[in-house]
């Protein structure tokens, strides 16, 4: 009931981030699907900083492939701490045909500034603008989400 209720649906693994693979992938691969996805959120799960964790592993190609075939974009986070997912990821994210979302994960007003990284991200893996939803306007976005 929720969902219906909201503009746009990121999904993102928040537990059990050290999964095999195989389920992973079929985590993952069932989240992408839902009909009210619209973004697969930080796909690895990764922090870079501090203590750090590793990347969920999972089958990046079945996963992007669903993607690409549900139309659920991936989001290109720009958190210093996350940059996820890595450019290998990215890369094969984008060869999959895969739609994009670039989001701070901001916290504070400041951390705005930190989608050039994102966008610079997506230009190093060749990316094009008009397969980023956050570049579209936000009647396209609605009607794409909707």
């Amino acid at each position: 009931e929720l969902l219906e209720r909201l503009d746009v649906v990121v999904v993102s693994v928040h537990s059990k981030l050290r999964m095999d693979p195989a389920p992973m992938t079929r985590r993952l691969e069932a989240a992408v699907r839902h009909p009210r996805a619209d973004v697969l959120g930080h796909c690895t799960g990764r922090l870079l900083d501090g203590r750090g964790r590793p990347e969920s592993r999972f089958d990046a190609e079945r996963v992007f492939a669903a993607c690409a075939e549900a139309g659920t974009a991936v989001e290109i986070n720009c958190r210093p701490e996350r940059r996820d997912p890595p450019l290998r990821l990215l890369r094969a994210a984008e060869a999959a045909g895969t739609l994009f979302a670039i989001d701070t994960d901001a916290h504070a007003p400041g951390q705005l500034d930190w989608q050039r990284s994102g966008c610079a991200r997506a230009e190093e893996c060749g990316v094009p603008a008009d397969r980023v939803v956050t570049t579209w306007s936000a009647e396209r976005l609605l009607e794409w989400a909707g």
